[in-house]
């Protein structure tokens, strides 16, 4: 068992009482798969940085998002295209945010609805550029908008744990959301908005079923401990129904749009 980075804000003793500290503890992992996804993605992006022109560009063709090529049944372009970046600085700013957001929702919500998601969200993502953009997409943004939005789903259902950091921390990621798609929209910088919107609703969809339901505790120790109130037995469904609209969403646009 790990401190939590987010610390919750402790209640106030009634006046006259006795100050006494309070010692808090969450239920936390190690965010490994945040580590191995950044791994893998900074592989992949060297790997295609060693080719020639030629050969960068048909490794980008065989494994991008593309409409056309997805609608003709290569639906695994929906996942492979999470792992691909076009340059230094969009593996730079992806793998950066994927630093930042994924390890502290992969500490607080565990190894298997961290990887949830991240990849299920991340296809919510690449839906959504297939339903939206007609261009060739690639990218990690898609999933990395997933994570952001369950981190802010999940302060949100903390807030009264976390007070005035819960608040402040919203705020904030409200305001970078709001900057990301409307630098987004600008002419020429070529960004998959529908990605990230795609990715956001997604990744809050699944939060709003699988994110942890934290309890405070008291043990004997005066120590508060929180409890995950929101058990496997409660959640396992919702990203099954997920995953299953998902493979019908696919399937309807190929038959309608294809």
């Amino acid at each position: 068992m790990e401190s939590n980075p987010f610390e919750p804000t402790p209640s106030q003793p009634p006046p006259g009482a006795e100050k006494k500290p309070v010692i808090v503890s969450f239920p936390t992992v190690q965010p490994v798969i945040t580590y191995a996804i950044l791994v893998i993605i900074g592989l992949v992006f060297l790997y295609s940085t060693s080719l020639t022109v030629a050969d960068r560009s048909f490794f980008f063709e065989r494994w991008a998002k593309d409409n056309d090529k997805v609608y003709g049944g290569e639906y695994y372009r929906l996942f492979t295209s999470m792992f691909l970046h076009l340059n230094f600085l969009h593996i730079l700013f992806n793998g950066w945010a994927l630093y930042l957001f994924g390890r502290d929702v992969e500490s607080l919500f565990g190894h298997i609805r961290f990887a949830i998601v991240y990849f299920l969200g991340g296809l919510a993502g690449s839906i959504g550029s297939l339903l939206y953009t007609e261009a060739n997409s690639i990218g990690a943004s898609g999933a990395i908008f997933s994570i952001f939005a369950a981190m802010g789903f999940y302060l949100y259902r903390h807030r009264h744990l976390y007070g005035q950091f819960a608040s402040v921390r919203l705020r904030q990621m409200v305001m970078l959301g709001v900057i990301n798609i409307v630098f987004g929209l600008s002419p020429g910088t070529n960004i998959d908005n529908a990605a990230h919107l795609g990715g956001a609703i997604g990744g809050f969809l699944l939060a709003w079923f699988i994110s942890p339901e934290y309890e405070p505790r008291r043990t004997a120790q005066e120590q508060i401990t929180m409890v995950d109130t929101n058990t496997p037995e409660k959640w396992a469904v919702a990203p099954v129904l997920f995953g299953v609209g998902i493979v019908a969403t696919v399937a309807y646009a190929a038959a309608v749009l294809g």
